[in-house]
C-alpha cells in the first residue's frame, strides 16, 4: 500500500521491505523529533506511553493495554533502544 502521512513521507510502509522499513524509520525519528528529551508518546490505539531519551536514543515503554511490536520493531531498526519501565514493589 503506498500512501503519504502526515510528516509528508511517500511510499510503501509494509515493514517487510526496504522501503517500508525505511519509511517507517524516518517517520519514527521525525515524530521523535518533535517530543523533547523525557517527553512522553502516547499511542492511541493501545495507550502505550513511551518516554523519549535522545541522548541515549532510548525509549522506555510503559504497557497499554495492548502490545506494540511493530512499533518497537521501527524504534529498533532506527538504531534506538526499548527498555520496559520497571514497576515500584
Amino acid at each position: 500500500m503506498s500512501c503519504v502521512n502526515t510528516f509528508g513521507i511517500h511510499g510503501s510502509w509494509d515493514l517487510n521491505t526496504a522501503e517500508g522499513m525505511a519509511n517507517a524509520v524516518a517517520w519514527q525519528l521525525k515524530l521523535f523529533s518533535t517530543i523533547k528529551d523525557g517527553g512522553k508518546w502516547i499511542v492511541p490505539r493501545s495507550g502505550t506511553v513511551y518516554t523519549i531519551h535522545h541522548a541515549k536514543k532510548t525509549a522506555v515503554r510503559a504497557i497499554g493495554f495492548a502490545p506494540e511490536p511493530d512499533i518497537e520493531h521501527v524504534i529498533k531498526a532506527a538504531g534506538w533502544t526499548v527498555l520496559e519501565m520497571r514497576r515500584a514493589k
